[in-house]
């Protein structure tokens, strides 16, 4: 099957993914791009270490959306993501997938069958990624960005504390999509993520017919409601909070904020790429960085 390279000046490339910031040059694309401007597409994800309770609402979800043409995009991971794609299929409903690397590499290796099960089910695959870009950890939470973008909706099944599917779900937020969660065992770390969802203001939903029916008013002519992302000092986690307090200033170089927090830049980093991904932060030219307005 050929590649399809698909570009932003392109009518084929998704319109909901203009409209978000840091949206890719150029797609690479396997299936049925057409799928890619469907009116109504949910994104299904969570954990990869997820219950059999989590695989089966994935699952449960997935399958009933589909039957009302919903349109499931997620992420081929381990898990949830395997769960919701199965799902959609089960009752010949379409899926898209998005990888963090590149299309001559199936990646997890397990769910090379499921790779080509999407496309032989007329669905459709895609990466910002060049073909022979090989999978790298650090492409994943930045590939999540592409599954919100695209969707109109994110339903987060189980997420642990700080997850790449929290990630996602924190992306459609900023691009003021409706997050929903699942209520879940607090006694379990799958549970922490979407409970802690639901506590800063997801949907939470226990019937597929809940998302359908919001499916039908929002997408009636309805403007999606706008985000407030100001935040204040109570609303920052605690590992942000010196962080967030040393940028009330202004504009700081990273090499500053590393003096004034007795961290080594490697250390600081790690942490404000993640704040910068959560949208507390923003990183200007030449590695400084401000608050998020």
């Amino acid at each position: 099957m050929q590649i399809l390279q698909i570009k932003q000046t392109d009518n084929k490339y998704p319109k909901n993914l203009l409209k978000i910031k840091d949206c890719p040059k150029k797609l690479y694309a396997l299936g049925d791009i057409n799928l890619l401007n469907k009116k109504n597409i949910l994104a299904i994800v969570g954990s990869r270490k997820c219950s059999e309770y989590g695989r089966q609402v994935a699952n449960e979800f997935a399958k009933e959306l589909s039957k009302q043409d919903i349109t499931i995009i997620s992420g081929m991971a381990l898990g949830i993501d395997s769960a919701s794609h199965i799902g959609a299929m089960s009752e010949q409903g379409k899926t898209i997938a998005v990888l963090g690397c590149g299309l001559n590499y199936i990646y997890p290796k397990e769910n090379e069958w499921l790779f080509y099960k999407i496309l032989s089910n007329g669905g459709c695959i895609i990466t910002e990624y060049k073909e022979n870009i090989e999978p790298n950890t650090s492409n994943f939470p930045k590939r999540n960005r592409i599954i919100s973008g695209i969707a109109k909706s994110v339903l987060v099944v189980e997420a642990e504390h700080r997850s790449g599917s929290t990630i996602t779900a924190n992306y459609a937020k900023q691009q003021g999509k409706t997050v929903y969660a699942i209520p879940n065992n607090i006694y379990i770390n799958t549970g922490i993520g979407t409970n802690k969802l639901i506590q800063n203001g997801a949907n939470l939903v226990t019937k597929p017919s809940q998302i359908k029916k919001d499916f039908v008013q929002k997408f009636n002519n309805q403007k999606p409601s706008q985000v407030n992302s100001s935040k204040s000092i109570s609303q920052i986690p605690q590992e942000y909070v010196k962080i967030y307090s040393i940028l009330e200033k202004g504009p700081m170089h990273i090499n500053e904020i590393a003096k004034q927090q007795e961290k080594s830049l490697s250390e600081l980093n790690a942490i404000m790429v993640i704040m910068e991904i959560e949208g507390y932060i923003q990183r200007l030219n030449s590695n400084i960085y401000k608050r998020k307005e």
